[in-house]
């Protein structure tokens, strides 16, 4: 924070609109107004700088006359992405700080420079003055605060309008990166204005400009830390470091992103781009390059593939759309038909996630899986051979799981979760914390098999220490995950395990192993009137989460439930008719969706 020249006269016109226009000063006399402006001190903020934090005593009120603030609240439960949440912003001619004033009593909140920003300081005295001998400014400084308070809540990250583009070197095609980018987002909302280190002198109301005229604005950074870099960091909502996927060395930027800074109010989204000449991430080639977790999300782009460069403008810029699966036996199979059904009606898949044969399913579509290979290889995996048929000696499972190990590894091979095209997660039961695990990082294959153990059915899955099972067992269709990550729709697919068990009317008592035996030797084509082991630990395990299925469901934007009580969790030859069901499923929810106005949520079954 630092002090400007108050004979500047630009920065004196400045304060005299913004005194104009401000609530507490706008009905002031031109003698008062000018008494007003004596007492005012004027500061300087660089983008990122806190003004004041939460918690700290209220000694001053504040005017904006350029740039731009954010106002941001630190209570747990309205933080997203593990920051806090941005529940207002300011602009030139709005006041910060009265509310706190008026109460004699502590900042409620946070606020920080979310640009170059210019405000003028009114302490506590000179503010108790201005209200005591001119009673006329409280009407209207209470109606300023009673619009910005019936403004409610705000649960979802801001999304960012303006991209710092920062390559990691001289080498990488960030002027060929920058113009597709450029059109992609102009492809989702508008003219995007892109500007570089020629825009260097232009003062902080040009650029505040540029954001009212523009839907987005692109800042090209220099490769090295020069000034025009340094402006572009402070005034970007999004850093975006640019990296050439089959280069050797780790992605690292000659200076480093946002410094660490104690007092700092929030953070930037971080981004990471890895740029592919004509083809797809190789396996194990992504992990590398992650820089140990400094960004908050990485992409996968083929600078030869448009559609990658629209997927990364959704995704960036909050106009995503996330697809959750849910697990549910051979009924999962209903997946494959719901994404045919959203690339028919060119509804786009951004993004994955899921569980147990849900989350299987999802790694395909991450993974870039067309409709053909959809049906041949999961045909081949799970219809011509039975997955669960390796039958073991039962001290931990029915199974010994290698039948699905190696479907798995011969499905995705060494690949990396890391690796995949379109970001994706699934979800375990750490039966060690009793938590439900998101994963996100690691040998795909393993994962996912984590994921589809069922406890008793199939081997866990032991990984430093802790036991993980069927992410079923607590969260089968976990979308508060997706929704969390801020990036735009989420469409939920839920499977209805329904129906899924039951026993004959007559049958009260277990049978015996005579009875069992008899049954199969003379009435063996009979369907047997009770169910197997093997059903209901399935069962058990997905009854478990369905008090919590109830809230995720409520937590999608679309909600799909195929009918699938005609279909056995266990059948899995029936591949062809799962997936019709959700095809069907899927139009219809699509159908119904049109109807209805824009942003309203569906709920189809």
């Amino acid at each position: 924070m630092s002090i400007v020249e108050p004979n500047h006269d630009s920065a004196r016109l400045r304060l005299r609109q913004a005194l104009l226009r401000a609530p507490l000063f706008s009905d002031l006399d031109s003698a008062s107004m000018a008494a007003i402006e004596r007492e005012l001190t004027p500061l300087v903020l660089p983008g990122g700088t806190p003004l004041f934090h939460q918690g700290e005593a209220a000694d001053a009120v504040y005017l904006v006359t350029s740039g731009c603030l954010g106002v941001f609240r630190h209570d747990d439960d309205d933080a997203v992405e593990g920051g806090p949440a941005l529940i207002a912003e300011v602009t030139p001619g709005n006041i910060i700080g009265e509310m706190s004033l008026l109460s004699h009593g502590k900042r409620t909140r946070s606020v920080a420079a979310l640009r170059d920003s210019e405000v003028w300081r009114l302490a506590q005295a000179s503010f108790d003055n201005l209200t005591t001998h001119h009673p006329e400014v409280l009407p209207a400084l209470m109606r300023n605060i009673a619009v910005r308070n019936a403004v409610g809540p705000v649960k979802r990250r801001r999304q960012p309008r303006t991209f710092a583009l920062l390559p990691s070197g001289p080498g990488v095609a960030s002027s060929r990166f920058a113009v597709q980018l450029e059109r992609a987002l102009a492809r989702i909302g508008g003219e995007a204005q892109m500007l570089g280190s020629e825009s260097m002198d232009q003062d902080p109301e040009w650029f505040a400009r540029c954001e009212l005229d523009h839907p987005f604005v692109l800042y090209r950074a220099d490769p090295a830390l020069t000034p025009w870099t340094e402006l572009c960091l402070r005034q970007a909502d999004c850093l975006v470091v640019l990296h050439n996927a089959n280069s050797k060395e780790p992605t690292k930027l000659p200076f480093e992103i946002e410094a660490a800074q104690p007092g700092a109010v929030f953070h930037r989204r971080r981004e990471l781009v890895l740029l592919h000449e004509g083809h797809d991430p190789q396996p194990g080639s992504t992990t590398g390059q992650l820089a140990g977790g400094l960004y908050g999300q990485h992409h996968h782009v083929r600078l030869d593939l448009p559609s990658d460069f629209d997927r990364l403008a959704r995704l960036i810029t909050g106009h995503a759309v996330g697809v959750v699966m849910a697990g549910g036996g051979a009924r999962a199979f209903t997946h494959i038909g719901v994404v045919k059904a959203l690339r028919a009606s060119g509804v786009p898949v951004d993004q994955l996630g899921g569980t147990s044969m849900g989350a299987i399913v999802a790694a395909a579509i991450a993974a870039r899986w067309n409709d053909e290979e959809l049906n041949t290889r999961f045909r081949r995996a799970f219809v011509a051979t039975n997955p669960l048929s390796d039958y073991t000696l039962p001290f931990v499972s029915l199974f010994g799981g290698r039948r699905v190990t190696a479907l798995l590894r011969t499905a995705f091979g060494e690949l990396d979760i890391e690796d995949l095209v379109l970001p994706f997660y699934c979800v375990t039961a750490n039966l060690t914390t009793a938590n439900a695990d998101t994963h996100t990082t690691g040998k795909l294959w393993r994962w996912l098999r984590a994921s589809a153990s069922l406890p008793g059915v199939l081997p866990p899955v032991n990984d430093a220490g802790n036991v993980h099972v069927d992410g079923g067992v607590i969260d089968n269709l976990p979308v508060r995950v997706m929704r969390r990550q801020g990036r735009g729709l989420s469409i939920a697919v839920d499977i209805d395990t329904g129906g899924a068990l039951s026993a004959g009317a007559g049958v009260e008592e277990p049978w015996s192993a005579w009875e069992f035996f008899s049954r199969l030797v003379w009435r063996r084509k009979e369907t047997l009137p009770i169910p197997s082991i093997v059903r209901i630990l399935l069962r058990s395990a997905l009854v478990s989460s369905a008090a919590r299925a109830f809230e995720d469901r409520a937590a999608a934007d679309l909600l799909i439930v195929p009918p699938m009580e005609d279909i056995d969790l266990l059948d899995w030859t029936s591949f062809d008719r799962a997936i019709e069901t959700g095809y069907v499923a899927t139009m219809q929810a699509l159908e119904k969706a049109r109807t209805l106005p824009v942003g309203a949520r569906i709920f189809v079954s």
